[in-house]
């Protein structure tokens, strides 16, 4: 999932540069531009992402979790739905990683994208629903995070229809651009927005690399199944060549999930750091139960026991051991 960030201020003119790059074209969709040739189109898109957007981000959770093998459905016909509940899965694991970014930007409106049709919409104004069923995974996830305190009360999501929002249309290509590049190792496009994008694994929230190269993307149309001579020469001769000989397919996929592995496995020094800190914790609790249970059973007669109710100052020793987990919800 990706967002685009810009100030309330900016956004007229955001909006504005977005309409006059999606030109004559009904509405804005990247993937269908591109099928019909349309390439210059959402380069002119992301150009204004990159120009009015005070940032933007995409939350990627790679690989898709495939479960439990053995609750994959031998059906085929049931495959599908077991597959579109993993992906569901994924989404919401991706938004949730999105909003906790954009709280941390202070973001308070939210404008999420419907997936609900105009028929869902029209059912759903019938039936007295607020929104479409489609969206209400969306409104969960929210609310969790609501519940945790890990967004501020005062972040508002709010659904809308993306085809005719130039907001949404920035947001669409900057989710186009990526997966581009990581389903076809073309990152000409991704690149033209490099300067002002992050790309976190959805876990973790660990700053993922795309492409290491800075270098920009050539001007102008392309047929959307070539690079153009110049986009050849400007992108990695190995990985990003248009040449059938030395391709290397899924270069960028394959660096992308070693990376999310590696965020999502913790290091030996840091198990050992968090263990240490849940010792350290039971200790403490253990140490004040033990003052607890002193101060309140009475002790035979003739016999003192020392009442240390003052409180015991943390050894600095072990302040660096707390797990870091527990940071990561603002209170």
């Amino acid at each position: 999932m990706a967002a685009v960030i810009i100030d309330h201020d900016s956004l007229p003119a955001a909006e504005t540069a977005a309409t006059e790059a999606a030109g004559i074209h009904d509405g804005y969709h990247s993937t269908a531009l591109y099928h019909r040739g349309h390439v210059g189109t959402i380069e002119a898109m992301l150009d204004v992402v990159a120009e009015h957007a005070g940032w933007s981000v995409v939350s990627a959770q790679v690989p898709i979790n495939p479960g439990n093998m053995a609750a994959v459905p031998n059906n085929p016909r049931h495959v599908h739905a077991h597959l579109e509940g993993q992906r569901e899965q994924a989404r919401q694991l991706s938004m949730e990683r999105l909003l906790r970014y954009l709280n941390g930007q202070r973001v308070r409106n939210v404008y999420l994208e419907t997936r609900g049709s105009p028929a869902e919409w029209r059912n759903a104004r019938e039936t007295g629903s607020r929104l479409p069923s489609i969206d209400r995974n969306d409104i969960r996830a929210y609310r969790r995070l609501l519940e945790q305190r890990a967004i501020s009360h005062r972040m508002r999501l709010i659904h809308v229809e993306g085809r005719n929002d130039p907001g949404l249309w920035m947001a669409d290509a900057v989710a186009w651009s990526a997966g581009r590049a990581i389903r076809t190792d073309e990152p000409q496009w991704w690149n033209r927005i490099a300067d002002v994008a992050t790309i976190l694994e959805a876990n973790t929230g660990t700053e993922l690399s795309l492409n290491a190269s800075g270098a920009a993307p050539p001007d102008g149309e392309r047929d959307p199944h070539n690079l153009s001579q110049r986009a050849q020469t400007m992108s990695s001769p190995v990985l990003y060549s248009a040449s059938p000989e030395g391709h290397q397919v899924g270069a960028i996929l394959t660096s992308l999930v070693a990376q999310a592995v590696h965020a999502r496995t913790p290091s030996t020094n840091q198990l050992t750091r968090e263990v240490l800190g849940y010792v350290q914790q039971i200790a403490e609790r253990v140490e004040r139960l033990t003052n607890t249970v002193n101060n309140i059973i009475p002790q035979p007669a003739g016999e003192a026991v020392p009442r240390d109710t003052a409180p015991h100052p943390r050894s600095t020793k072990h302040e660096d051991l707390t797990p870091q987990r527990f940071r990561e919800v603002d209170d």
